[in-house]
């Protein structure tokens, strides 16, 4: 509920200030800010440079569950409510957008490649390891180099997305737009509603971290699951989105779908990089000590 009232008032609101063209880039740009919020409590909160890794780690997560947990889920609610005739639509449908698929599931891939660099320049080790607490901030030189590769990994993709705009102006121009209102107040109110839900989830899966860890001391994989799990939590709004926008079965919403993973992981990269701006600033001052 929280991802609908803000995505919605959101994409009502760009329509007006900025043209429906970018409807599409604003609706998935706003299921990050849980990731925003989360970085920044991080950094200013706890003084620790591991914030930044929830954007940057978030980005797998959304290639799963946007091209492959979503789809499986909306098939399954269809089989329940037994109505194939939608199930046969959407085959139809992807057959028709192969083209617009692939090139989706390429760039979410490549913004994926672009995280897990800058992930491993910030913390030293690749994503799927648990990282010790207590290490000392990085130098100066890890997060420019940061810094550099989120913002290459979104200049690249904004240059992609251009070339596609101007190939096939439809898909961004006309998404259903039904739900659409533009409402400050009501965007404010589930941006609120939605960091609330992900941080008291994420909170509750440090909990559940805390209770269970030492049971899989000798479970080699819990850092891999660990991982997993904690990158979904932030992720569910954008899962939220693909699959509202898949159940509608048109092209225009389906790359507003697929978008929910190449444009959220996007955006995620941005959040990194400003990340590591603020990680640098409170570096240089002695704010920020320990990963």
């Amino acid at each position: 509920m929280s991802t609908d009232l803000a995505t919605s008032s959101a994409a009502g609101l760009v329509g007006l200030i900025w043209g429906n063209s970018q409807r599409t880039l604003v609706i998935n740009s706003t299921t990050n800010l849980p990731e925003l919020g989360i970085m920044l409590v991080s950094l200013f909160g706890l003084g620790r440079l591991g914030g930044i890794a929830t954007p940057l780690g978030s980005n797998l997560s959304n290639v799963y569950l946007i091209f492959i947990v979503s789809p499986i889920v909306l098939i399954c609610k269809w089989i329940l409510i037994k109505n194939p005739n939608h199930i046969n639509n959407l085959m139809i449908l992807a057959k028709l957008e192969k083209q617009l698929i692939l090139w989706h599931v390429f760039m979410a891939l490549l913004m994926f490649f672009f995280a897990s660099f800058a992930y491993l320049i910030l913390m030293g080790d690749f994503q799927f390891i648990q990282h010790s607490e207590g290490n000392a901030v990085l130098d100066i030189m890890s997060l420019v180099i940061s810094i550099i590769v989120s913002l290459c990994g979104v200049i690249v993709f904004l240059i992609f997305e251009s070339k596609l705009k101007k190939r096939r102006p439809e898909l961004f121009e006309d998404i259903d737009d039904t739900n659409f209102e533009a409402s400050w107040s009501r965007f404010f109110l589930g941006v609120i509603m939605l960091c609330l839900s992900c941080y008291i989830l994420n909170d509750l899966f440090a909990v559940w971290t805390e209770l269970f860890q030492n049971h899989f001391v000798e479970f080699s994989l819990f850092p891999t699951i660990h991982y997993f799990i904690g990158s979904l939590i932030s992720s569910l709004p954008e899962m939220s989105v693909a699959v509202g926008n898949y159940e509608r079965l048109s092209s225009p919403d389906l790359n507003t779908a697929l978008g929910s993973a190449s444009q959220s992981c996007m955006t995620n990269l941005l959040i990194a990089g400003l990340g590591s701006v603020i990680a640098l600033v409170l570096s240089m001052v002695g704010l920020l000590q320990e990963i």
